[in-house]
Formats: structure tokens, sequence, C-alpha cells
């Protein structure tokens, strides 16, 4: 087993997704300080379940994630992925059929994990379970990083022995232990909680003895009520029966009302539409005898009118008749006045009174036609007024004049005698007139008061008709008042009788007893009292008995299954214990070995050694070392370079007996010089037959035994990009 490839997004300086693949047995990670190689050491460290910031080299477990920089955003989570080639079947189980295998973790701002086996959801414990015994566990020698290579050497007992431990591979059997010593516990909690609920149930079981047998006191009390019940219901049942016939006769007879009721009012109804017929037309005729009254009326009140109108004329014309008569005799003697006077007047002065005569003519000319007296008069006194103003009232031309008035003075009185008696005969003819009419709408008004006496009784008829309707639709509404409460009566009987004849269903098996209904209810009643001095009743009290009874027995069985699992519990930690003991020493005979080769190798010669602590089972170990050329000296005391090889000397050795399937090295060649940094790399190049190592490093001979390069650089600030050379070829081209 390998580690093929890795996949980061978002994590640490790798930003941008990307996949970093590890073809080679020895890759080597190379860049300058800072660039972000040992974030990839990191990862890997993440993806399997890591937790502590500070083995993460950071603050707090969110400082992971990409936190931006000048030129690049923060992003939201990330994700590392681990690829490993299971070819060879290395980790069996459920992924022994699987050629590869992925190990996926991804974790957002929140600090939430979510962990994925072959893309399949996982839990942490999920992931650090598929790496137990591998050498990449929880105690893992596989991952060397900076400052742990000499912190290894300086180890306390209990932890150089989890190592060794690791290599054996007693962390599967520590984990077993584990959960095995777990169960122990659940199991002993188990068994003490059954146990008290065994007494619980215990205690149950007398409780429920008792409810049982008032139980069945009681369902003896209550199978004698079932029978009084049904006397009582059966009782009952007739006496409804017998209410719901009499309703039935009840409702038949008023039935029959409604019936009558109804015909009645129905025959009403006819009559009244009869009436209303009768009355419009009734009506109608009323209507036209009134309209010919009224007209008869108004003509009369015409004519009347015209009559009083044309006697007002001839009165006026009367009195204009005489006072033309009068200004007739007025104009003769002045007529004679004139002549006398006309021999006495100048030619000059007549001729201006010729002037005024003809003015006044023409005046009275005009007045004239339009008939009117009074103008006429008004004009001659102007005549005259203007006469005896030259002195000239008998002048010859004033004489001519009168003569032409007294003229039309009599002609308009003869017009006037003509108008007089035309008007006459019009005024007879009107008058007869007005007589027939007035006959006639004496018969009008005796056709209408009569037509109106018809309406008022044919009125009261059809109010005494409506009276009789309203009385029948009274009458019906408190019969159907009736009938519906009669209805209810009968609904709620019906309801009674159904829900007896259910509960009487019930009763079927009960037995029917004979008696009267007082004694039976007298018995009831002691008999209900009898029950209520028993209390409450646990109906279920016998099924829960034989429950609980069952429960008990089942209790008792799991008590003694989870005993008996205990104590093969017990058995099975002693076993664990003497196998993890066994192999912690098989183990650590075999680092020993190891030791005793890899640390000449390393050093040109000298010793070193594991051994325990004390003598207990699980005493720490303590490292001993002695240099070549040196006397024995506390490890404390080593340079840098020897803490350094001596610790590879320990890790190589673990690796030897359970080789994990990758090593991971942070810059472990950092303090060794050139011909300690070749032994190192060449006893790397030796292993790596069985062992794929990645390794950071700055040591040019480290990077020519490389069989491929990994460059990481940070272009731009705070961003690691990755760049592959494989090794061979470049020696290739650059020989080329």
């Amino acid at each position: 087993m390998r580690l093929k490839s890795l996949k980061i997004a978002g994590f640490k300086s790798f930003v941008d997704p990307i996949q970093i693949d590890f073809p080679g047995i020895m890759c080597g990670i190379v860049g300058p300080n800072g660039c972000g190689k040992s974030n990839i050491i990191d990862a890997i460290k993440w993806v399997k379940g890591e937790l502590s910031p500070k083995s993460l080299r950071s603050e707090s477990l969110q400082d992971v994630i990409f936190n931006g920089s000048d030129t690049r955003k923060p992003v939201s989570h990330c994700s590392v992925e681990l690829f490993f080639d299971n070819s060879e079947n290395f980790l069996g189980g459920e992924y022994l059929e699987f050629d590869e295998v992925s190990v996926k973790r991804e974790m957002g701002r929140d600090g939430q994990s979510n962990y994925f086996i072959n893309n399949t959801s996982a839990r942490r414990r999920d992931v650090q379970d598929l790496f137990l015994g591998t050498g990449l566990g929880g105690n893992s020698y596989a991952i060397i990083e900076q400052g742990i290579i000499s912190s290894l050497v300086g180890a306390k007992p209990e932890e150089l022995r989890s190592y060794v431990e690791e290599a054996a591979g007693i962390s599967k059997y520590k984990e077993r232990k584990r959960e095995t010593e777990s169960r122990i516990r659940r199991t002993s909690e188990n068994i003490s909680r059954l146990k008290d609920l065994e007494d619980e149930v215990k205690r149950s079981i007398r409780r429920l003895n008792a409810e049982a047998n008032l139980t069945t006191k009681y369902k003896k009390l209550r199978d004698k009520e079932k029978e009084y019940q049904k006397f009582i219901l059966t009782d009952d049942m007739n006496g409804l029966l017998k209410l719901m016939n009499e309703s039935e006769k009840e409702n038949k007879s008023i039935d029959k009302d409604l019936e009558k009721i109804d015909g009645d009012r129905l025959a009403f109804v006819a009559k009244r539409d009869v009436n209303k017929t009768q009355m419009m037309e009734s009506l109608k005729k009323l209507e036209e005898e009134q309209r010919g009254f009224f007209e008869s009326g108004a003509k009369i009140s015409l004519i009347e009118e015209k009559e009083r109108t044309v006697a007002n004329r001839i009165e006026e014309l009367s009195k204009e008749e005489q006072k033309n008569l009068v200004n007739l005799e007025d104009l003769s003697k002045e007529l004679d006045s004139a002549k006398s006077d006309l021999s006495k007047i100048d030619e000059k002065v007549m001729q201006g009174i010729m002037n005024d005569s003809k003015k006044i003519t023409q005046s009275i000319e005009s007045n004239l036609n339009k008939k009117d007296s009074d103008l006429i008069e008004k004009s001659l006194k102007e005549f005259w007024k203007k006469g005896y103003q030259y002195g000239l009232g008998e002048s010859g031309e004033a004489v001519e004049t009168i003569n032409v008035l007294r003229g039309q003075f009599a002609s308009r009185n003869e017009q006037i005698l003509k108008d007089k008696e035309f008007m006459k005969k019009d005024l007879a003819k009107e008058k007869l007139e007005l007589s027939d009419l007035i006959e006639t709408r004496k018969s009008q008004e005796l056709k209408v008061i009569e037509l109106r006496s018809n309406q008022d009784k044919a009125n009261e008829e059809m109010r005494t008709i409506e009276a009789e309707i309203t009385k029948l639709e009274s009458e019906k509404e408190r019969i159907m008042q009736q009938r519906n409460e009669k209805e209810v009566n009968k609904r709620t009987i019906e309801i009674d009788i159904k829900e007896k004849q259910e509960r009487l269903e019930t009763y079927l098996e009960v037995k029917d007893i004979d008696g009267d209904r007082d004694s039976v209810v007298q018995d009831l009643e002691k008999l209900q009292k009898r029950i209520m001095n028993l209390g409450p009743i646990n109906f279920a009290a016998p099924e829960t008995l034989e429950a609980e009874k069952e429960r008990k027995e089942t209790l008792s069985g799991q008590i003694e299954e989870l005993e008996t699992s205990l104590s093969k519990l017990d058995e099975a930690i002693r076993k664990i214990d003497m196998e993890s003991n066994k192999s912690f020493h098989t183990c650590l005979n075999s680092v020993n070995k190891y030791l005793e080769e890899m640390f000449p190798k390393l050093f040109g010669g000298g010793f070193c050694k594991l051994d325990l602590l004390d003598k207990s089972e699980d005493a720490g170990l303590i490292l001993m070392a002695r240099l070549p050329g040196k006397k024995n000296t506390k490890l404390s005391q080593l340079s840098g370079g020897e803490k350094a090889l001596t610790a590879l000397a320990l890790v190589f050795s673990l690796f030897s007996i359970n080789p994990a399937p990758f090593c991971l090295l942070d810059e472990v060649d950092a303090p060794l010089d050139d011909d300690n940094t070749a032994r190192f790399i060449n006893l790397v190049n030796e292993m790596s037959e069985k062992v794929q190592f990645i390794f950071v490093t700055h040591n040019k001979i480290s990077m020519e035994k490389s069989s491929h390069l990994l460059g990481v650089t940070m272009r731009d600030l705070g961003v690691s990009k990755v760049v592959s050379v494989d090794v061979e070829q470049a020696m290739e081209l650059a020989q080329s």
C-alpha cells in the first residue's frame, strides 16, 4: 500500500484545487522557506482526523481554511482527499476488494467537518479505525515533523511505549479492549438497571394481583347490572314505541286539518281573484264615467265663461253707443256756432287753423279705426283748444271737420248695433248648448255615484275575503307549528328508540329477568352503590398482570444472559491483555534487534537499545545509546545531528517491524552534515523497497537520491503552487 495522490482545495496556502501525485517511492518536496511545503504534511495529518490546532501549526482549527491574501479573497471551506493504492490488499475487511481507497475531509467556517471513505459518508472514528495498526494511527511514527525528531529521543517512557505498541499493532488490541471495557460498563449498568426493573416488576405483580381480583369482582357486579339495565331498557323501549304510535295518529289528524284549511283557503283565494277581476272592470268604468263627468263640467265652465264675456262686451258697446250719441249732439251745437263765427276769421289765420285741423282730423280718423271713442273725444277737445288759440273756433274748415266727425260717429253706432245683435244670437245658442250639457252631467253624476257605491261594496267584500284568508293562514301556521312540535317529539322518540335499540344490541348475550320495574330499579340502585364502593378499577389489570409476569421472566433471562456475557467479556479482556503484552514484548525484542543493525549503519558503529522502566505490565520505555568511540552519555547531551540520527534509527527500526503505507519526513536531514546525510539517505533508499518515503528537504544530496521531486512555489504572496519534476527524466535531459 502506498499514497498515490493528494487533492487539496482551500487548505492553508493551497487555495486553488490541485492534485499532487506521488508516482515514486522516494518523493522529495522542495522549495524556498515559507512557500507552503510543510502545509502538505499538515494536510495529510488533517485528513486523518487531527483536531489539535497546535499540531497543525494553527491557533484555531478554522485557521486551516485559506484566509485570503493581498490578491485573493478568503474561501468558505476547505477539503483534502488522500488516494491509496490497495492493490496488494493492505487494507482488509470491507475494503479488501478495492484496489484504490480514498479518504476525504471537508470543513466550513463553522468548524463542522465531514468525512468520506470511498465517497461514502463516514465518521471520524471510522477514518481512525481504518488506520489502526498500520503505523498511521493515533501514535503514528510514520509522520516525523520538524522538531519532533529531536524530541523523540527525549520522549517520556510512556510515549516511547506508545510508539512500540503502534508498531506491534497493539492499538487494535487497545481499541478492542476499550470497546470491551465499554461493553462491560454498559453491561454492568444494564444488569443493575434490569435488576431494578425486576424489583419494580415484582412490586407491580403484587399490586396487579389485588387489582385483578377487584376487577373480577367488579365484572361480576357489572354483569348483574347489565341484566337490570336490559330489563329497564326493554321497558323504556316499549313505552317509546307506544308514544310513537300515538304521535303518528296525532300527526295524521293534524294532516287532515291542514288539508281542510288548504281547501278552504284555495276557495277563498279563487273567490278573491274573481272579485279582483270584477273590481278592475268596475274601476275602469268608473274612471271612464268620471272622465266624462269632468269633461262635461269643463265644457260648462267654458260656456258660462263665454256668456259672461259676451254680456260684458254688449254692456261695453251699449255704453260706447250712448257716449257717441252725446258726442253727436255736442258736435251739432258746435257746428252751428262755427258757422256763425266763420265770417269773422282772417284768411291767414284760417290757414294755420286749417293746418292744425288737418292734423286733428288725421288723429280722429286714426282713432276711429281703433274704435276708441275716448280718443275721438280727446282729439275734438284738442281741436277746439287749437281753434281757440288762434281765435278761430268757428272757422269754415272746422265746420267741415265736424261734419266728417258726425258721419264717423253715426257709422260707428251702426257697427255697434250690428255687433250687439250678433253677440245676442251667439249667446242664445250657447245657452241652449249649456242646458244640454247640464242634463248630461246630471246623468253622469248619478252613474259615478252608483259605480262608486258598487266599488265600495266590492272593496268591503274583498277585505272580508282577505280577512278570511289571513285567518286561515294564521290557523294553518298554528297547526304547522303544532305539527312541527309533534314532528320534533317524534324525531326525539325515534332517536331514543334507535339509541336504546343500539344499547339493547349490546345486551343480546345478557339473560332476561322477570319482575316489576320498581323492584328492578331499587335493586339496580343498590348494585350501583356496591360498584361505587369498590373505588377505581384497573380493567387492564388481568392482562397487565400476565404481561408483567412475562416481563419478569424476560428480565430474569436477560439478566442471566448479561451476567454470562459479562463473564465472557472479562475473559476477553484477560485474553486481550495477554495477547497485547505478548505482542508488545515480541515487538520490543524485534525493535532492539533492528536497532542493533540500524544504529551502526547510521553512526558507523555504536550501540542503541530500548529497555523497560520497571517490571510492571504497562511499564514505560527508556532509550539508551552509546556512540562509537564515546563513553555512555545522556541522550540530552547529544548534538542535534546525533539526536536526529538516533531518532531515525528508532523510527526505521519500527518501520522494519510494521512498515506503514508511507513515511513523511519534514526536514529531518536539516541538522545533518553531508556524510551523515549520505548515510541517512542511503538507508532511506534501502528501506524504500518496503516503504514509500515522502520528505521535505533542502539538502542537495537528498534531492539527488529522490526519484521524483515536487517543487512548491509562491509566486503570488500567500498562495502556493506545485510543480512536479521526474528526476530521472531531468537527469537524462541534462546529460543530452
